[in-house]
């Protein structure tokens, strides 16, 4: 399979966990539980992807410089992100009942926070394909454990906004393609960058991706599936680790 074949496939796969996940969700009741069993594994994959993957080749491109300016601004751009759009109702769909606030939530700030989310993931994605570590296959599967969750477990919530079948289709269908659109256009466009800019994107990639597992995705996995969470993710790190020396 030649280069830019593999970077297409990988992309689509990005792309079609989210609407694997409407198509599980629309047609089948899945717990909660199970949906934050995919989470926790998934997270625990990305630590493993972002540890000995993205932010070792980032090290090697840029140095030090590269990694903590890289770093700490993806993690404060996500953070900032992440503060506004909880504000205008992006991730009310992700939270229990009592947690909701008067207004519901907003498709609008779900597709938002879908992308704030899978932006620095699918930039991870396509700059890890550069390498020839074989750290792309280990950050699709991480991908794709946490786009899955992502969209299924907005399903109940969209439809009690009034969103038709249809309309939750092209609610993620829109986000998917942007999604695996960001894996081309950085695989074609931060090929030739120069090395210590290179760096810097990983890092950057690496800091928004951390903070969004830490303020967004195991917390939730954690609410909804309570101690086992912290031995699913140990087993999804484990597995990550052993596939990355395989």
């Amino acid at each position: 399979m030649g280069k830019v074949t593999t970077v297409l496939f990988y992309a689509s796969l990005t792309g079609f966990s989210l609407i694997l996940g409407v198509i599980i969700g629309t047609a089948l009741k899945i717990s909660q539980k199970i949906i934050a069993a995919i989470m926790a594994f998934g997270s625990g994959v990305l630590i493993c992807a972002l540890t000995f993957g993205l932010m070792e080749e980032a090290f090697n491109h840029g140095g030090f410089d590269a990694v903590i300016i890289g770093f700490l601004s993806g993690g404060v751009v996500f953070i900032s992100g992440d503060v506004l759009i909880h504000r205008i109702g992006g991730r009310n769909h992700k939270r229990k009942a009592h947690h909701l606030s008067a207004k519901g939530t907003n498709g609008r700030a779900i597709v938002l926070g879908s992308l704030l989310d899978g932006i620095p993931e699918s930039i991870a994605l396509g700059v890890a394909l550069l390498s020839k570590k074989g750290i792309g296959l280990l950050m699709l599967v991480a991908i794709f454990l946490s786009n899955l969750p992502e969209s299924l477990s907005s399903i109940d919530d969209l439809r009690k906004e009034g969103f038709s079948k249809q309309r939750i289709y092209w609610l993620w269908s829109i986000v998917s393609i942007c999604v695996a659109s960001s894996v081309v256009l950085s695989f074609l466009f931060l090929e030739k960058m120069d090395l210590n800019a290179l760096g810097i994107i990983e890092s950057f990639a690496s800091g928004a991706i951390l903070a969004m597992l830490a303020d967004s995705m195991m917390p939730e996995a954690y609410e909804d599936g309570g101690p086992l969470i912290g031995f699913l993710t140990m087993l999804g790190f484990l597995a990550a680790f052993i596939l990355s020396k395989i």
